[in-house]
């Protein structure tokens, strides 16, 4: 039940260490993704000028993402469909 799920009497104690620490996680990822976008984008820009892009984003959450798309394409790809039975009743 989704009201009971949000009851605050069953969530426990807030610990704030771990709250704490997601908040300098997304600050980090959030900077370094800044930056390293920065820097790549000129980087690349500067040696291929060519690049169809003028951004090349980059953040620390992309490459796991990347991971399951791939992955979910590729058994996709190698699915092979078998034969099945579909039953009927009727009443």
């Amino acid at each position: 039940d989704l009201r009971a799920a949000f009851q605050f009497s069953k969530l426990g104690r807030v610990d704030f260490n771990v709250a704490r620490s997601v908040d300098a996680r997304q600050e980090l990822d959030l900077k370094v993704g800044v930056a390293y976008t920065r820097y790549q984008s000129r980087f690349f820009l500067d040696k291929y000028r060519d690049l169809d892009s003028r951004l090349i984003s980059y953040g620390p959450c992309q490459t796991p993402t990347l991971s399951f798309c791939v992955s979910r394409h590729d058994r996709i790809a190698r699915f092979k469909p078998e034969p099945y039975w579909k039953l009927q009743t009727t009443i």
